[in-house]
């Protein structure tokens, strides 16, 4: 059936939508922005050299990476993104209007610096940022999806027939321990299998896609396909192997009354894909979310999406009925 508006006084959810972090351990406000390597904005030794380095600073290309971040090849200190968690959560200042009622996180969490990553710097970043939204958001459930950039080498994640220290085990492991207060058991017990999750949430569930090895038999996660859905993960379709996006275009348009909702992260702008019926490619069934990054990577402002959608009451579709783009403005 067609889409029908809330009827009026209806109540309405909130969602904070929170993407691409990358957070980068070695940034030091003072240094480089301009550097011969694909992140800049860092000391390789360790060191942070921010004496004299201007706090309200810029770090505008050809200059040096300012405290809050910088424009051009350079990803986030932590307590950019400290600040960002401590303005949204509950009596924050961030003009969000707080009353979350789920955070919908879709991964990348470490830096860009691939060609020095280890797994041990790769679970450094997973628990520091998971314990940071655990601490600042409390009790709000957040459903975690996986990005590319979480395992080392980048975008490697093994089949499950892989196994030993061939295999990603050491990453799913980590996550499923990292995430134990947010998912219930079973979805904790997918995470461990299989790089695919799906994590239930009442009437109006939400499916987490994880990025990996994706093939048919695996779609429904050992789950009932609810009245409603929300699709979250990483990489959009149309950015990944055509033949898999060319299915997932399929499932959308066979499940269009069932799936509410798409929401993705991955290029670090503010997108959206539409989705149209197989036969006649003029009527459109869906529409996919792409929200900007936390990162500045590359000559960006960070930023975050609160997505309104409609709430639980009797033949509620939990579609997005509006959403709003938080910017930290560099400049200023």
């Amino acid at each position: 059936p067609p889409p029908v508006p809330p009827p009026p006084g209806a109540p309405v959810t909130r969602i904070l939508f929170l993407t691409d972090l990358h957070w980068d351990r070695l940034y030091a406000p003072g240094s480089p922005v301009d550097c011969p390597d694909p992140l800049c904005c860092r000391w390789e030794g360790g060191a942070n050299h921010a004496n004299g380095a201007n706090r309200n600073g810029t770090g505008a290309a050809g200059g040096t990476a300012g405290y809050w971040g910088s424009y051009g090849k350079c990803d986030l200190p932590l307590h950019t993104i400290e600040s960002l968690l401590a303005q949204v959560a509950p009596g924050g200042a961030a003009g969000t209007g707080g009353g979350f009622s789920a955070v919908y996180w879709t991964g990348d969490i470490p830096a860009h610096d691939v060609w020095r990553q280890s797994r041990r710097d790769q679970l450094v970043a997973l628990g520091t940022v998971s314990r940071l939204l655990r601490r600042y958001l409390g009790t709000v459930p957040v459903y975690p999806a996986v990005g590319n950039h979480e395992a080392t080498p980048v975008n490697a994640f093994p089949p499950p027939f892989v196994t030993g220290n061939q295999s990603a085990a050491w990453l799913y492991d980590a996550m499923a321990e990292a995430w134990a207060p947010w998912l219930p058991p079973d979805a904790l017990q997918t995470l461990r299998w299989v790089p695919g999750g799906c994590q239930g949430g009442g009437r109006g569930e939400v499916w987490g896609l994880l990025e990996g090895v994706w093939s048919a038999g695996r779609s429904c996660c050992h789950c009932h396909p609810p009245p409603q859905v929300h699709i979250i993960g990483h990489i959009p379709p149309g950015h990944c192997l055509k033949a898999w996006s060319w299915n997932y275009y399929r499932i959308v348009g066979r499940f269009e009354g069932t799936v509410t909702g798409q929401f993705f992260g991955h290029t670090h702008l503010d997108e959206f894909e539409l989705f149209y019926d197989e036969e006649t490619l003029t009527r459109p069934l869906g529409i996919a979310f792409i929200a900007p990054s936390v990162t500045t990577y590359v000559n960006l402002n960070p930023g975050f999406r609160v997505y309104e959608v409609s709430g639980a009451y009797p033949g509620s579709s939990y579609s997005v009925l509006d959403h709003e783009t938080f910017i930290l403005n560099l400049t200023e």
